[in-house]
């Protein structure tokens, strides 16, 4: 069987390629667009350009994979303006719970690589981590992150475009993952705070590093990281200044061994990907 899939400009999607192709199994091949039998759709926006690419796949006597990454944050948030798309998909992949939904669903997190993040004997000298684009200012809650820091004097790191010349963050922004797994290390706290929904790698990382990751109670997050991060409830602005403000202030509640542990069993590459291929197969 041979597979094609679009290698987007995404740190993120990139990992998870880079781990679907090291466990493909040896009776599937990578191919061009043209010689594919199946093609995968990385899903992170737009409903309608999408669906009009599955459309034409179809068109052309092939089938599609759906990677769902994105969908309440999307601008359609709805099951029903993804029927089509879901419905004619040979196989879709989500950590959102989409069985009721879905014929051929493969429900699964994705993971990271303890290989390369890994706990390192690095100081604290950050409060808290964000990472993301500047297009993200908003759904992943920088200015919130920053703001309860500067009111408890903490340090922040932001890894990406800077956005301001606050004396309390540093940017970053162009790292190998060497430096990012050094990052991670020096942070108390790491932001995996997602309007709605969003890359949950991050908060991934993180653990494997050592440092608690905070993100939003919702039940797309609940359902895979209960008991291994820091939730708070996904509430206005000013509700999350508040609440991490306060949890800034608090106790730090450091990663244990047996966190780590847990995470390397919940988000295995190997599990998740080999499942992936099975199910392409099928």
């Amino acid at each position: 069987m041979n597979v094609y899939y679009d290698r987007p400009n995404s740190r993120g999607i990139g990992r998870v390629i880079d781990n679907l192709e090291k466990y493909i199994p040896k009776d599937i091949t990578l191919s061009s667009r043209e010689d594919a039998d199946i093609i995968v759709l990385h899903v992170v926006g737009r409903n309608i350009h999408i669906t009009a690419e599955a459309q034409e796949i179809l068109k052309q006597g092939k089938k599609y994979v759906v990677i769902q990454y994105a969908w309440k944050s999307t601008r359609n948030p709805e099951a029903s303006d993804w029927k089509l798309l879901w419905d004619n998909a040979h196989l879709v992949w989500s950590y959102y719970d989409l069985k009721k939904y879905v014929g051929n669903f493969y429900h699964a997190p994705i993971a990271a690589d303890p290989n390369i993040f890994y706990k390192q004997e690095e100081e604290k000298k950050y409060m808290v981590g964000t990472l993301g684009d500047i297009k993200c200012y908003k759904v992943e809650c920088f200015g919130e992150v920053h703001l309860a820091a500067y009111y408890q004097m903490g340090k922040v790191i932001h890894v990406g475009q800077p956005f301001n010349h606050d004396p309390i963050v540093d940017f970053i922004k162009d790292i190998s993952d060497d430096d990012l797994r050094k990052i991670y290390n020096q942070c108390k706290w790491f932001s995996a705070l997602r309007r709605k929904d969003g890359f949950e790698l991050p908060a991934v990382e993180a653990i494997l590093c050592g440092t608690r990751p905070i993100m939003f109670d919702t039940p797309n997050y609940r359902q895979w990281f209960d008991g291994l991060v820091e939730f708070i409830p996904e509430g206005s602005v000013g509700d999350t200044v508040f609440r991490l403000s306060k949890l800034f202030k608090s106790r730090n509640n450091p990663v244990t061994d047996s966190d780590i542990i847990e995470v390397k069993k919940r988000f295995n590459w190997e599990i998740i990907a080999k499942g992936f291929w099975e199910r392409c197969t099928n």
